[in-house]
């Protein structure tokens, strides 16, 4: 996976526009936090321009957009160079399918955290699924 992202990354602000109405959900969950890892983070398009950022990408051209804005790595869910307990929420949006071992991801996401959680994401295999 990591390969097609580096290679749609180049494009992927251009091609991806958030929605509103997700965004606005996002930040109303967020709260008042003062900072947040993103975790799968892709281009930033759903993080709060009002928070401190800590973002966490596999791929080199999805953070591309990054240079020069706050906190961003290089990185996977599994393993995030992030101190423990050291921001106030985590941020994962549309990145879980993508995780090689979601518990794992989990975890760290736990490990890293001291509050909330906010978690967008599907499940692919489930598109039949008539409820969804």
């Amino acid at each position: 996976m990591l390969n097609w992202y580096d290679t749609i990354g180049r494009n992927y602000p251009s091609l991806r526009v958030p929605d509103v109405r997700i965004g606005g959900a996002i930040a109303q969950a967020l709260g008042d936090a003062e900072n947040l890892v993103n975790v799968g983070a892709g281009t930033g398009a759903y993080e709060p321009p009002s928070m401190s950022v800590v973002a966490v990408e596999p791929s080199a051209s999805m953070l591309a957009p990054y240079s020069g804005l706050g906190s961003h790595v290089q990185g996977a869910a599994e393993a995030l160079p992030i101190a423990d307990q050291s921001v106030a929420a985590r941020l994962a949006v549309l990145t879980l399918h993508h995780w090689r071992d979601w518990r794992a991801g989990l975890r760290e996401l736990d490990r890293v955290c001291r509050d909330r959680v906010v978690l967008f994401t599907h499940e692919p295999d489930l598109a039949d699924f008539w409820l969804l």
